[in-house]
């Protein structure tokens, strides 16, 4: 048998047993600072911009609005009209009047840029867009009108139509947001006696505005201008009036008077009183979009 031959076993200078692993360093616990309105909006300003489809989440967020009649992003437009469509689902394209131009905001967010003479969105009166605020298909606590968007004005010399159903003539007013420097919210039970509610804001040329306004059958009229409510609770209709008025953004009484020198979009017009909360996060999920 060939002989075998052991080598002697190598012995570490220590012995035989291992080394225990060294203990990991406990890294420093991580304190996480309040956050600031200016870092929270740069952040937020970051993820607009770098993300392509953050704004297809702010529209989504208007589309599925409570009460929803129509929606006008003004960013599907009609090539040869110029016709702004709705993308509520409904149908209700806006007619193109005058020569308002279509662009971009931070090549990010489609508006309309109206010149205040001749130019303004409308559609003819039609049964849905007569919201009393009364409707007996909603629930006690929904039925109402909200109406709103983004605006921006030129000027603050006159009055300015922004949105609504309204006509002096012949007494067939129903709902109009107006603004000046002061935003004001008309509405009228009757078609003649009007009840209005003014912002506590006062607004500049030059800048963007979340503007929208709330009826509530016999409780209130509200309009918001960002994240400031004001209210008017004395003699509020029971219901709205049903005029033949014409639906119109950027005017009123069929385009004849107070055409709007300024920027819309995002626009929207609900047969539902929204709630404080969901009008707010309209505003904080958008905003970004236009650096407010």
């Amino acid at each position: 048998m060939p002989t075998i031959i052991r080598h002697p076993t190598r012995e570490h200078p220590r012995g035989n047993q291992r080394r225990p692993p060294s203990p990991r360093p406990t890294p420093p616990p991580v304190t996480i600072n309040p956050k600031t309105e200016s870092l929270d909006r740069r952040i937020r300003n970051l993820e607009a911009l770098g993300n392509g489809v953050f704004i297809g989440n702010v529209l989504a967020s208007y589309m599925a609005l409570p009460g929803l009649v129509g929606f006008w992003p003004m960013s599907s437009i009609q090539r040869s009209t110029g016709n702004a469509y709705d993308l509520s689902g409904q149908g209700r394209t806006l007619t193109y009047n005058g020569n308002p131009a279509y662009t971009y905001d931070n090549g990010l967010v489609p508006y309309i840029a109206f010149d205040g003479t001749g130019d303004y969105l409308s559609r003819a009166d039609e049964t849905d867009l007569d919201i009393t605020g009364a409707e007996t298909i909603y629930t006690t606590g929904a039925a109402g009108l909200t109406m709103g968007g983004w605006f921006w004005l030129d000027s603050t010399a006159s009055e300015w139509g922004l949105i609504g159903k309204w006509n002096g003539t012949g007494n067939q007013r129903s709902y109009v947001l107006t603004s000046s420097a002061t935003p004001r919210l008309y509405v009228s039970g009757n078609g003649s006696t009007q009840i209005s509610v003014d912002s506590s804001v006062t607004v500049s040329t030059g800048t963007w505005y979340f503007m929208v306004a709330r009826f509530i059958a016999s409780t209130s009229i509200d309009i918001y201008i960002n994240s400031t409510k004001t209210t008017n609770t004395a003699s509020i209709p029971a219901s709205l009036f049903v005029s033949t008025a014409t639906f119109e953004i950027s005017g009123y009484s069929a385009g004849t008077a107070v055409l709007l020198p300024g920027r819309a979009t995002l626009c929207f017009l609900c047969a539902n009183a929204l709630g404080d909360d969901l009008i707010s996060s309209l505003f904080q999920s958008s905003r970004v979009l236009l650096s407010v």
